[in-house]
């Protein structure tokens, strides 16, 4: 049995298409996993956020073999438990490349255009042609987290004529990137830094990975973008930067906490636009993941890895 619980997003065409793929098995749609009365004991197979899977909900499918994560974040599942059971886990990185670049993008041009201005301006009724904007054409874009969506941003924003630099783990030569550097090297990359993109996983070695140290080390026109994961960033040492004017802005779509709380300080920075953690979230999000999870069910039905496994033990 293949357990669904996203229901409230999955349109009857995708159910339908996945229903087709797994076809004879028998396709069972669970909004609520919490709910002690649904019948997913005999789940083999079980598509979700991740956002219900934990260590109870779990114990209530004793035959599960596989979860298929619809998103790339994986951080907050039961690791420990799904490796005693040795349950394979899979995601859907890699597809998010084309919407994250656009976010990425709409950013950069957000803060090089000056389009708060311009908003507040209409709203005045005020016509000003006497200022000036700045342009993407020749600033350098650091991108922290090097991967296929790293590669992706760095091949659309070289279109507009920037420089990009890759930040990973072993700073090894990219062709999408002029130069790579490794982690150990981040305080060097964010000093010719104009724009910093975040897309690095969640981890121990990672969390609060950008903080007052980090801050410091930009150009004081620099404006940070985050579409990894609100733990990388210290947000009290965020806040403090904006406010005293060290870096220019910041984009975020993920935070620590989400969903954010109202009377949090970031709602009311002017430095800061939110996002609620929908850089990949368009129209196409859920036919490119089934195209994913059509992949992995192929490996899968053959007794074979799957291409989008995820390695417990790296917990990405």
């Amino acid at each position: 049995m293949l357990v669904i619980s996203i229901t409230d997003e999955l349109q009857p065409h995708h159910i339908e298409r996945i229903s087709n793929l797994v076809s004879p098995m028998e396709v069972v749609i669970e909004k609520d996993l919490y709910q002690p009365e649904i019948p997913i004991e005999n789940a083999e197979i079980l598509i979700t956020y991740g956002h219900q899977v934990t260590g109870e909900t779990l114990n209530r499918m004793p035959g599960l073999k596989w979860i298929q994560i619809f998103q790339s974040g994986v951080e907050r599942l039961p690791f420990e438990e799904i490796t005693k059971r040795e349950i394979l886990l899979t995601n859907i990185r890699d597809f998010h490349g084309i919407p994250m670049a656009e976010y990425v993008i709409s950013m950069i041009l957000y803060f090089t255009r000056c389009i708060p201005r311009y908003i507040q301006y209409q709203k005045e009724r005020h016509w000003c042609r006497q200022e000036y904007v700045d342009e993407a054409y020749g600033k350098t874009l650091s991108i922290f987290g090097a991967g296929a969506i790293g590669q992706y941003i760095a091949q659309r924003c070289r279109q507009f004529g920037m420089r990009i630099l890759g930040v990973n783990t072993t700073g090894k030569p990219h062709p999408d990137f002029d130069a790579m550097f490794s982690m150990k090297e981040k305080t060097e990359v964010l000093k010719r830094s104009d724009f910093v993109v975040l897309l690095l996983p969640a981890t121990e070695e990672t969390y609060h990975c950008f903080g007052k140290k980090e801050f410091a080390a930009m150009k004081q026109t620099a404006c940070l973008i985050n579409i990894g994961r609100g733990a990388l960033i210290n947000t009290d040492d965020l806040l403090a930067s904006l406010d005293s004017r060290e870096i220019r802005g910041a984009a975020l779509d993920v935070t620590e906490e989400e969903p954010l709380p109202a009377n949090h300080p970031l709602w009311d920075s002017e430095h800061v636009i939110l996002t609620p953690h929908i850089a990949a979230r368009t129209y196409q999000y859920f036919n490119r993941a089934i195209d994913k999870f059509a992949l992995n069910w192929e490996m899968y039905s053959k007794g074979e890895q799957p291409p989008y496994y995820v390695d417990v033990k790296k917990e990405y």
